[in-house]
Order: structure tokens, then C-alpha cells, then sequence
């Protein structure tokens, strides 16, 4: 597939939003192209590729239709024919909102994927509508918007078992569970996600990618609920599955999932051993930013709570600050600030932690993270003297426990309540 981008009008656009931003033809290279070449384009003598148009749309900062002004898109159909105007424009559209998820523009790329997931339904295109639905899952998980992506995927779950694909039905029963288990429906979750694991055997997605993250969330899921009995052999199988692909990212994804589950069954020494090597497989430029934000705030999580060195928490938590300083990752800076309380905790800094906690949006967390805050809040108020407080807080941390199904969690933190008084 290949944009046709009309000369001069890009140089003239280009050389005008340059301009605008006080940036030099060295600038906008930016070490992808030549800087001799930036001048070729302004003047109108070559034709950008799509891939150097889209990394000058990030440089500036601006949409990539902002930068190419209006696209025609020649394609050919399977048949060999030319397709109509309207799959063009189509494709052009997701085109435009890829373009947008890479430059951060998650606003743009929502309603990009929304117009193409609604014009599906309305052609009664289940394949085309799950194909937009799926994408426009990711961008709400990019946006913390939970409760719209529990909805989007309960309405996917119904196209996928009428498409009656066996795989697709699974992947969408996977995202109804990663969705579920955010918003706190874990009973649910574990249901989507039990389903999912017993009916991948024989399909194109066993032994892939799909396979180990399905894995990985009934992992967490079963952690979240305190229902430990089967977490050891469902990490045994995930990384036997993960180990078969042959990816250091996969891999470590793994590895990542492991350590999380172990220290949630207080075995906090092989908790730590997954997450260094978790480490080792993600610290590389393959890792997206995002990715390695989230991880890097897990990471200081974990290690918070195993109680494991200060410093190499600490040295994950500037990892996460340094990541989250440059991109948009809405959501991940509450996660964040609930790590930095604990960290000030543990260190001591009372000060610290009074103003971190009153940074922290409750309304952007859910589940295990939102008990986590309020025991950390419970127990800064301890320190503080107001034991009343405290414990009123720390109850309310216990009953959302319950509430979730996490009994086991629950039971620990009435115990705590119990020492405080």
C-alpha cells in the first residue's frame, strides 16, 4: 500500500510548520534522514515515503494529515481489480489513527477507530467490526478508560460467538477478562478467562503469544482473588509456553507475571528472581517506552512490598519518572504515585508521603492497586498519631476486599486493623 503525498504543497507545509516550531532542516532529520534531504522535500523536488512523512508528522508534532494535506491511496483488490474510493478512504483512515497512537495523539486515534468501528456495524461486517473493536481496546487501555473498554469488550464478546471463529472468540474473551478484572469484577474475569484456557487446545493460537497472555491474566486474576492453589503450575505452564516462542520480550513478560504472582504467595525470594530476569529481558531498545514504564513502576511495587533493598526500588522508581516525563500514559501516574507512597514510607519521610498521598486520584484506580493506597494511606496515618483515622481508612481498604472477593487479602488487613487499636 502506497500514500500518494502531492508535491509542492508538502514542502510548503512542511517548511511552514518548521518554521513555526523554530526548528532547523538538521532539527527534523533528526538523524533519520539527511538533512540535504529535508531541503529536497521543502523545495518540492522529492516525494516522501509514508514512513519518512510519518516520522516528520511526530518531529512536529502535529497529525499526520496535518503534514500531507489531502492523500489519494491507489490499491488493488484481491481480484486484481482497483478498489472503490470508499475502502481508499477507509484505508487512509487507519492509516491516519496508527499514526496517531505513534505519536501519542490517543484522542485523535479514538475517534479515527470509533467512526471505522461504528461504519462496520452498520455494514454488518462482524469481521471488519471486531478488527476496529479490538484496536480501539488498546487505545482505552492507553487512556485508563476502564469502564468503557468492560462495555466495549461485553459487545465484542457477542460479534465474536456469532462470527463463530474459534480464535477470535478467545482473544475477545481474553480482553473481556483483562477488562472485568480492572474494574474489579473478578469473579467474572476468572470465568472469561477459565473458558478461554480450556478452549485454546487445537487452535492456531496454542503455543503463541495470545496463549501466554492468557496465561498470565488468569494468573493474575487467581492472585487478586487470594485463590493461590493453582498460580505454581499456571506460572510452570506459562513460561513453558513462553520458552517455546523464542522471544526475550515474550519472555520477559513472563517472567514479569511470575514475579508478581510469587510475591503475592509470600514466596518474595523467587518473586525477586523472576523480576530481575524479567529485567535483564526487557532493559533493551526493542521494549516500548510504555512498556517499560509500566514495568519499571511494577518493579518498584513489587519490590516495596517484598520488602527487598530501598535503593533498587528507588532506582526503579526514577526509571518510571524519566519515561513518564516524555510520554502521555494516562492513568500510569497514579500507579506510580501509589508506589512513591509506599517508598516513602519505608524510608521514613512522613513529610513525603502526606504530600504524595494527597496527589493520588482514587477515582484512577481499581481493584488491588485502589486497597493498596488506602492500607498505605491507613498506615501514614498511623505513623502520624490519628489511629482513628487509620483505622477507618484501613476498613474501608478491607471491606473493597471483600467486595472483590479477595478474602484472603481482606483477612490481613482486619488483622493489621486489629494491632493498630
Amino acid at each position: 500500500m502506497t500514500m500518494k503525498i502531492e508535491q509542492p504543497a508538502f514542502g510548503r507545509r512542511l517548511r511552514e510548520l518548521r518554521a513555526q516550531r523554530g526548528l532547523s532542516q538538521r532539527d527534523v532529520a533528526a538523524g533519520t534522514v539527511n538533512p540535504s534531504y529535508i531541503s529536497l522535500l521543502e523545495s518540492g523536488t522529492r516525494v516522501p515515503a509514508l514512513e519518512i512523512a510519518m516520522h516528520l508528522a511526530r518531529v512536529l508534532s502535529v497529525p499526520l494529515d496535518t503534514l500531507v494535506g489531502d492523500v489519494a491511496l491507489p490499491m488493488v483488490s484481491g481480484r486484481g481489480e482497483t478498489a472503490t474510493r470508499g475502502d481508499g478512504d477507509r484505508l487512509v483512515s487507519e492509516l491516519l489513527a496508527r499514526a496517531a497512537i505513534d505519536f501519542g495523539d490517543l484522542g485523535e486515534a479514538q475517534c479515527r477507530f470509533d467512526e471505522a468501528y461504528r461504519a462496520a456495524m452498520d455494514a454488518e461486517d462482524p469481521i471488519a467490526t471486531l478488527e476496529y473493536g479490538l484496536e480501539l481496546l488498546e487505545i482505552l487501555t492507553l487512556r485508563s478508560d476502564y469502564e468503557a473498554r468492560y462495555e466495549l469488550a461485553r459487545a465484542l464478546s457477542v460479534i465474536a460467538a456469532e462470527a463463530q471463529v474459534p480464535e477470535l472468540i478467545i482473544r475477545v474473551r481474553t480482553d473481556q477478562a483483562v477488562a472485568a478484572r480492572d474494574t474489579g469484577r473478578l469473579t467474572e474475569a476468572g470465568e472469561e478467562a477459565g473458558h478461554a484456557l480450556r478452549d485454546i487446545n487445537g487452535t492456531r493460537l496454542q503455543d503463541t503469544g495470545e496463549h501466554v497472555r492468557l496465561i498470565a491474566v488468569l494468573i493474575s486474576v487467581l492472585s487478586d482473588m487470594g485463590d493461590h492453589a493453582e498460580i505454581a503450575r499456571l506460572v510452570d505452564a506459562m513460561l513453558l509456553v513462553a520458552k517455546k516462542i523464542d522471544s526475550a520480550a515474550l519472555l520477559g513478560r513472563a517472567n514479569w507475571t511470575a514475579s508478581v504472582a510469587y510475591a503475592r504467595l509470600g514466596n518474595q525470594e523467587r518473586a525477586v528472581e523472576y523480576l530481575r530476569y524479567a529485567h535483564d529481558m526487557l532493559a533493551n531498545p526493542g521494549t516500548p517506552l510504555r512498556d517499560w514504564a509500566r514495568f519499571s513502576r511494577s518493579a518498584a511495587s513489587l519490590l516495596l512490598d517484598s520488602g527487598a533493598d530501598l535503593a533498587e526500588a528507588e532506582r526503579n522508581l526514577i526509571s518510571a519518572r524519566a519515561v513518564l516525563a516524555v510520554i502521555d500514559l494516562p492513568g500510569e501516574a497514579s500507579l506510580l504515585a501509589s508506589a512513591e507512597l509506599r517508598y516513602a514510607l519505608a524510608s521514613g519521610d512522613l513529610d513525603k508521603a502526606r504530600d504524595v498521598s494527597r496527589s493520588i486520584d482514587e477515582t484512577q484506580l481499581t481493584g488491588f492497586e485502589l486497597i493498596r493506597v488506602r492500607v498505605a494511606r491507613g498506615r501514614m496515618l498511623h505513623l502520624s498519631g490519628d489511629t482513628q483515622a487509620a483505622v477507618g481508612v484501613m476498613r474501608s481498604a478491607a471491606e473493597l476486599g471483600e467486595s472483590l472477593g479477595a478474602y484472603p487479602v481482606a483477612t490481613k488487613i482486619w488483622r493489621e486493623i486489629v494491632d493498630m487499636r
